[in-house]
């Protein structure tokens, strides 16, 4: 016969105090009839599982492995029963979304469309800052989430990245650049133009990136910090230099300038970016919403 879960329960609570009243107490029964399931439990094993002392009991070498594989068998109990709850609950809740700027009009507004259709009853709310900022904010739990460009790999302790999406690299002109006729340039292209990266060390994981790629393919152009904090959209209408960034990082219509894709490409990463081991029904279900749009 097999002991339901119920008197296993009762029997780690007493082998954990080492005291029958401490674990009735604990269980919010009455002693004697924590004492009488426990000789119902001894019963129906055949075995003796507690040696008792008085009032102090000790555990025998049998209730020992029932024990052991008693705490085990009940975290997959309960495990299991609040993962049926949650199946057909709808996560409802408030998140707070953090978002990089050059997520604006691509990787932020799909995710807030996945989980308007997978997770309706989650509310967002959203702001803007650096990726640096943001993987700050999240370590801190002053965002839940937060949409991150190049964030750096490994991450900071504490957070964990899912990848969005990675998008190929395009280079950023002036509409009558002499460049910016071309179907496609490589990086050699670009070795006597000077290009543009991010002023603030808060976007140190787009600039190392891109120094990386030029550096791979042998080429030395100029480089200089973008004295804007648009990241190219003024300073190339300027021709302050040029950027190689993501064409989503920018308005779909954006007169006076030229997006040239990069041959071989250069793929640049979008992430969201939560808590290690985040709880929360909301959480996952955002989660879920991304993975879902990453995997299409």
């Amino acid at each position: 016969m097999t002991p339901d879960l119920r008197l296993i329960r009762y029997f780690v609570a007493v082998a954990e105090t080492g005291n029958v009243t401490r674990a009735a107490e604990r269980l919010h029964i009455a002693q004697p009839s924590l004492s009488a399931a426990i000789r119902q439990l001894e019963a129906q094993l055949g075995v003796e599982l507690l040696a008792r002392h008085g009032r102090r009991v000790t555990v025998t070498p049998a209730g020992e492995l029932l024990l052991r594989r008693g705490r085990e068998l009940l975290e997959q109990a309960d495990a299991v029963v609040a993962d049926v709850r949650a199946h057909g609950a709808v996560a409802a809740g408030r998140l707070r979304v953090g978002l990089s700027p050059t997520a604006r009009y691509g990787a932020g507004p799909a995710l807030l469309a996945a989980c308007a259709e997978r997770a309706p009853a989650v509310m967002l709310y959203t702001s803007e800052d650096t990726t640096g900022a943001l993987l700050r904010d999240v370590a801190a739990g002053r965002l839940d989430l937060a949409v991150t460009f190049c964030a750096p790999e490994p991450p900071p302790d504490g957070l964990t990245l899912l990848a969005l999406r990675d998008e190929p690299a395009v280079v950023h002109l002036p509409a009558g650049h002499p460049l910016a006729g071309r179907p496609a340039l490589a990086l050699a292209d670009l070795a006597d133009e000077t290009v543009l990266l991010a002023a603030s060390a808060e976007s140190g994981g787009f600039s190392d990136r891109v120094r990386a790629a030029f550096a791979a393919a042998g080429v030395a152009p100029r480089m200089r910090a973008d004295p804007y904090p648009d990241l190219g959209l003024q300073a190339v209408r300027e021709r302050l230099g040029v950027v190689v960034y993501v064409r989503s990082a920018f308005p779909e219509a954006l007169e006076g300038s030229a997006f040239v894709p990069l041959d071989p490409p250069l793929a640049l990463p979008f992430q969201l970016a939560h808590r290690t081991g985040a709880a929360g029904a909301a959480v996952r279900a955002v989660l879920e919403a991304a993975r879902a749009t990453a995997a299409a």
